[in-house]
């Protein structure tokens, strides 16, 4: 009945559509890359906002912290709904 491959099976989970499947992975790329973004490119994200805005809150010292803990939430969220969606039943 199902003429799907097994690894595949696994992708697209049964009842689930294509594009349903594929907006997710293109979320959770996005979300992973600005949670690399915000973890390893710290410095370039705050010069860019401090250029842009203007504020001299961007470079406070707890400030480039915040953004790496900010990541590091991202990445555990984008983990969590990741682990949830492909051991649903």
């Amino acid at each position: 009945m199902n003429r799907l491959p097994a690894t595949l099976r696994y992708v697209f989970l049964e009842g689930m559509p294509v594009f349903q499947v594929a907006w997710y992975a293109a979320v959770s790329l996005f979300l992973g890359y600005g949670g690399w973004l915000l973890i390893f490119r710290t410095s370039a994200v705050v010069r860019r906002a401090h250029t842009t805005y203007g504020s001299n809150l961007f470079l406070k010292p707890w400030y480039s912290q915040l953004m790496r803990c900010t990541g590091i939430f991202i990445w555990l969220l984008t983990a969590l709904a990741d682990y949830f969606l492909l051991t649903q039943k």
